[in-house]
């Protein structure tokens, strides 16, 4: 899918959203210079294999790629002019084909955006948009009319406004990055739910179980993106309440951060924080509830499931809780994507903390007029996390099904099968 936040965004001061033709229209007026991650094309790729030479579409998307992503715009020549293309001529499947065959591993996300003049009165231009890949490096595959149509496999990366191939070293060395950027990405996921999990059970009370649910994007927020103001994250909080209402289910439990957060958030380690609890002074008898925005785009949404549920023995946890709380985190995660500018998946993982006890966990659900005991389950001394995925540029019913699919993931493990 098309991403939000690109080299002419950066350039011609945008906000993320949707490329356009008129910001095709207002960068080559400004005069933009080609760059590591946009590429100026007179004319449209050729999908003809001369033997002994490299598919060119293959080899600039690999560059892209294997660079930090980037734009090919196809009816802008080298002088940076507006000459337009036939759009008629740009077969999207062929091109999108060829970049599948001819580039191993698979790039994911490559998009093909067609921009007519407005009207028809102008030239036509196409856009490839390459998102920076985590699965690099790339390599171009192709062959070589010498030694009987030996074929052959090169790795391109962009240097400035050129592409060239890397060298055995630099394909090691993106091999090693690759694996580097997992291990952090995983360990960033599990530090963000410790940390969190250390702090709300330092303010927890005896036989009280929290969710904890952590949120972290896989590719890294894009360059010049600056650290949000406080109204930015209040804003994004806002449409996260906002959107949680929107899709909810008939039967899918009310609100929670709606209802015990004032919306004020104060500034943190490289984070901006709301809470019920961590400022004294603010502290009150109702749900304690957190929810942090980080700088880098993870996000920690977190709640006491305990509240107001007391019984004789065992932990007791408010199932409609958990599955409000997972579609609002879904939203928190969405929302906040869309503000660092970040068109990538994220990975959502929840888990069910206890203050070290030994004592089973008790699942209460709705009951007439305020929370039973749901008879017929198990009663487990803990719960495995729950993870899932959501794709970029989700749409509403993507963000319920990823919610139902983190709730889901805790409630069966109690037996709870709806």
């Amino acid at each position: 899918m098309a991403r939000s936040w690109t080299r002419l965004h950066e350039h011609l001061g945008h906000r993320p959203g949707p490329l356009t033709y008129d910001m095709i229209v207002s960068a080559v007026a400004s005069g933009l210079q080609e760059s590591d991650d946009l590429d100026w094309k007179q004319d449209l790729p050729s999908f003809v294999r001369t033997p002994g030479r490299w598919n060119e579409l293959c080899k600039d998307v690999a560059a892209m790629a294997n660079t930090r992503g980037g734009l090919l715009v196809y009816g802008v020549s080298d002088q940076v002019e507006l000459v337009g293309i036939d759009l008629a001529k740009a077969n999207t499947e062929q091109i999108l084909a060829t970049v599948h065959s001819g580039i191993q591993p698979y790039i994911s996300g490559v998009d093909v955006i067609r921009l007519p003049a407005p009207g028809g009165e102008g030239p036509d231009v196409l856009v490839i948009d390459v998102p920076p890949s985590e699965m690099a490096p790339h390599f171009q595959y192709g062959w070589e009319q010498k030694d009987k149509g030996r074929v052959t496999f090169n790795a391109p990366y962009r240097i400035g406004d050129t592409s060239a191939y890397m060298s055995e070293h630099h394909v090691a060395r993106a091999y090693q990055e690759r694996f580097a950027r997992q291990s952090a990405a995983d360990a960033l996921l599990k530090e963000r739910l410790a940390e969190a999990t250390e702090t709300v059970l330092s303010e927890s009370e005896d036989r009280h179980a929290w969710l904890v649910i952590a949120a972290r994007l896989t590719r890294p927020v894009p360059r010049l993106v600056p650290a949000p103001t406080r109204s930015e994250a209040t804003a994004v909080l806002r449409r996260v309440i906002a959107t949680a209402a929107r899709i909810r289910d008939g039967f899918d439990g009310s609100a929670v951060l709606r209802e015990y957060l004032a919306q004020d958030v104060r500034v943190g380690l490289r984070r901006w924080t709301e809470s019920t609890f961590l400022i004294p002074e603010y502290r009150t008898s109702s749900r304690a509830v957190m929810v942090e925005l980080h700088h880098d785009g993870s996000v920690v949404v977190a709640a006491d499931l305990s509240t107001r549920l007391e019984i004789d023995s065992g932990i007791p946890v408010d199932t409609s809780v958990v599955r409000t709380l997972a579609r609002e985190a879904v939203c928190a995660a969405d929302a906040h994507r869309l503000d660092r500018a970040a068109d990538t998946t994220v990975e959502i993982t929840a888990t069910v903390a206890t203050a070290g006890t030994e004592q089973r966990l008790v699942p209460y659900g709705d009951g007439y007029g305020s929370p039973q005991p749901v008879e017929t389950t198990r009663r487990p001394k803990r719960l495995m996390p729950a993870s899932t995925e959501l794709a970029p540029n989700a749409d509403d019913q993507a963000l319920r099904d990823c919610a139902k699919e983190l709730a889901e993931g805790l409630l069966h493990q109690f037996g709870i099968n709806r």
